[in-house]
């Protein structure tokens, strides 16, 4: 059930939709038929997730294991990556409804807006959250992931309806619980070039990012 102060979580997530992307500094609004740049180096095998950080961002980026359309339409992206000889990773699952829409009557372009699940793949997905623990420094040292964690996506670039199209960049929003569990992050989809990326949309959001992925 919505409730007053899901609305209020969801109309400040989208004021602020334009305020980041995974690249920075903050993408542009989305064009309409934008094209797809496609300039991000290939992977080959599972990277340091750090190696593309940049200064005083915590972004990860992984290598794309498989994608599979699921039988209710969904997809799904099992990506791998490694931090200090250890392999994480976890399974990113784009809902099989994404419901095309704008930001406004002067904004160009279109979005879409679905859900995005992440799911546990067992000790991997475990590595991944204590890494996002150690990343942000918020000190919550996670035991696991949990299972499935569900986010609101909204699409900056890219049709996350068809991921062989090109760059997906999505804005996710954590809206469960109260104002303090409230999160951001982006999550960037490049089948071509079989990359993953996970990037913070802003340092203040660590904690309920961590929070909401570890198991309870």
């Amino acid at each position: 059930m919505t409730t007053p102060q899901s609305l209020l979580f969801a109309t400040v997530g989208i004021l602020s939709f334009l305020s980041g992307g995974c690249s920075k500094p903050p993408a542009p609004p989305p064009q309409q038929a934008a094209p797809q740049t496609g300039s991000s180096a290939p992977l080959a095998t599972a990277p340091e997730v750090t190696s593309e950080n940049e200064e005083g961002f915590h972004d990860l980026v992984l290598y794309i294991r498989e994608h599979k359309r699921l039988s209710d339409g969904s997809q799904s992206i099992s990506a791998v990556g490694m931090h200090k000889g250890c392999q994480l990773g976890l399974e990113v699952v784009l809902g099989p409804t994404w419901q095309p829409g704008s930001l406004g009557k002067d904004i160009p372009g279109a979005t879409y807006r679905g859900v995005v699940q992440y799911r546990s793949t067992g000790t991997a997905s475990d590595t991944f959250v204590k890494v996002l623990d150690e990343l942000y420094g918020t000190k919550l040292a996670p035991k696991a992931m949990n299972t499935e964690t569900c986010f609101t996506g909204i699409s900056l670039e890219g049709d996350p309806r068809d991921l062989a199209q090109g760059p997906v960049k999505i804005k996710l929003f954590f809206e469960s619980g109260g104002q303090d569990d409230y999160a951001e992050l982006f999550t960037d989809i490049e089948l071509a070039t079989r990359r993953l990326e996970i990037c913070e949309k802003d340092e203040g959001y660590g904690l309920p990012v961590v929070k909401a992925l570890q198991r309870h």
